[in-house]
């Protein structure tokens, strides 16, 4: 009975070093394989910076012209600290006289062209906004020249410039009306208004 007991406790004790050694086998093997996958990430970084492509130089790009001419008016827009003629460029657009002058020759161009060609066509509708979009510039610029003149003058240019907007009132009527006859001559008579508002503002 003894000699069995002694042989069975000599089979544990055999028993566990295998497998402790088994145990710090797979520890060793797994650490292993972990510095080998961090190794290989390494060098796959390493080569990918190598790889890669130098980055675009940064271009700098002076705007304060751009800046200078309103470009970043919409800045001023949201600034509540400005006066609300500033913050809708009204005082920008009135600063330049110049911009003023070329602005009134467009609107002028426009009537020559785009509203006589409409009432030629009887493109109604195209010919009633072509008129209200150019006549709302027409007055904000006259008003605009007219602000330059003395203050004996700027009576005279007012009364001529009522007497423009009578003539658009006219001419507005008559393409409402659908009458191309009125209208041609309603055209005629604006044209002749605003040629003598504009001579009085300086344009």
């Amino acid at each position: 009975m003894q000699t069995v007991m002694q042989q069975r406790l000599t089979t544990v004790a055999s028993a566990q070093p295998r497998a402790t050694n088994k145990a710090r086998a797979a520890v060793v093997a797994r650490a292993e394989d972990s510095r080998r996958a961090v190794l290989g990430g390494l060098v796959l970084g390493g080569l990918a910076a190598i790889s890669a492509p130098a980055a675009n130089a940064v271009d700098i790009i002076d705007d304060r012209k751009a800046k200078a001419k309103g470009f970043d008016i919409i800045y001023e827009a949201r600034d509540l600290d400005l006066p609300q003629g500033e913050r809708d460029g009204l005082y920008q657009a009135r600063g330049d006289i110049e911009l003023t002058k070329k602005r009134i020759a467009e609107s002028k161009g426009r009537i020559e062209g785009k509203l006589a060609g409409d009432i030629e066509k009887k493109y109604w509708t195209e010919a009633r906004q072509e008129l209200r979009r150019q006549v709302g510039t027409l007055s904000f610029d006259i008003n605009t020249l007219a602000a330059q003149l003395p203050k004996a003058d700027r009576k005279a240019a007012e009364q001529l410039k009522k007497a423009f907007r009578t003539e658009v009132d006219a001419l507005d009527f008559a393409i409402r009306k659908k009458n191309q006859e009125s209208a041609t001559k309603e055209l005629a008579d604006m044209q002749s208004a605003l040629a003598s508002v504009l001579s009085k503002v300086g344009y």
